[in-house]
């Protein structure tokens, strides 16, 4: 049995796979199985694997699409290693990934998670420095080295934590349900605020051992009004499960945040009355909070081109919400 099971679930990206794949099999850990989960792809993806040879991979193609979340839990549960990274089709590690994020896991049994820093890069591949640069200021620049327990805040407020740069305990990972095939388009949130909730710990460790892309092909230009939906269904949950305080009220506002965005997007399609059931959802949650409001006024008004400006100002933290991009 390996000690670490590396599940790679994949749909529609033979042209990224090559470079997700190559990235495992470099690893300077060897005591890993590979598991590809193909989730019933239309492309040259099958053809691809085949080509491997590797006695360390294993390749299950599903008859039909089970849905992102579904196609993470069905890897996570087949895999057979005491610990595991889920690791984007799209993305990469760096090779010393599973060496340097092991030693936390197999050093205290109370850390469920370890997690690095990353870098982002574009379509093609190339590395953007000042972007990663501003990345992690934002979201880890404040981090110590070190073990955070509890880490609600950590997952829930800060956001710090990103599953293609996170290696797992596996058997808590299923334990506390953090994959949730309900969040199907938004696997990081819920996943992380899950996972804290069960009251282990996360161990950051600050090197950029992980490589995200971001490109026009992601989950959140295709899907945006659902991630956010998504977003809002797991904020309720979470809001429900984590201690009352400041935890909470930062979910709620999270929440209302996801409507006012949900909203704008529907009046870009031309929604007016989807538009204005998601305004109102944010004022049942924030009688007095302003964006519900204004979008409420512009949605009554047919003042469409408002949506503009917030769109394009909530598509960044639409890739943190659907593919876990802090």
């Amino acid at each position: 049995m390996p000690r670490v099971s590396v599940c790679l679930p994949t749909y529609n990206r033979a042209h990224y796979l090559p470079g997700a794949i190559e990235s495992v099999l470099n690893q300077t850990f060897r005591d890993f199985e590979l598991l590809i989960c193909d989730n019933a792809s239309t492309d040259e993806t099958p053809e691809v694997v085949k080509g491997l040879r590797d006695a360390r991979v294993r390749y299950v193609r599903h008859p039909q699409n089970i849905g992102m979340t579904g196609n993470w839990l069905h890897a996570v549960k087949a895999s057979t290693g005491q610990y595991c990274g889920i690791l984007s089709d799209d993305d990469r590690w760096d090779p010393t990934f599973l060496e340097r994020q092991i030693v936390p896991l197999d050093e205290d049994q109370s850390v469920d998670v370890a997690f690095c820093d990353h870098w982002l890069m574009d379509a093609e591949g190339q590395v953007l420095r000042e972007a990663t640069d501003e990345c992690t200021r934002r979201f880890r620049g404040s981090l110590r080295p070190g073990l955070y327990k509890p880490f609600l805040e950590l997952a829930l407020c800060a956001e710090a934590l990103l599953p293609t740069a996170a290696l797992f305990r596996r058997q808590r990972l299923i334990d506390a349900g953090a994959l949730n095939i309900q969040t199907d388009l938004l696997s990081a949130y819920s996943l992380f605020g899950q996972l804290a909730l069960a009251g282990g710990g996360a161990f950051y460790v600050p090197e950029r051992l992980a490589y995200y892309r971001s490109h026009s092909q992601s989950t959140t230009e295709t899907a945006s009004v659902e991630v956010w939906r998504m977003h809002q269904w797991a904020c309720a949950r979470l809001s429900q499960q984590a201690p009352q305080g400041e935890i909470v009220a930062w979910i709620r506002e999270n929440w209302v945040q996801a409507t006012v965005h949900e909203g704008f997007l529907l009046l870009r399609r031309d929604d007016r009355w989807g538009a204005m059931r998601a305004f109102g959802r944010g004022l049942r949650l924030a009688p007095f909070g302003a964006r519900p409001w204004i979008g409420l006024v512009v949605s009554s008004l047919g003042i469409y081109h408002w949506s503009r400006s917030l769109h394009a100002r909530s598509r960044s933290f639409l890739h943190r919400l659907a593919k876990g991009w802090p």
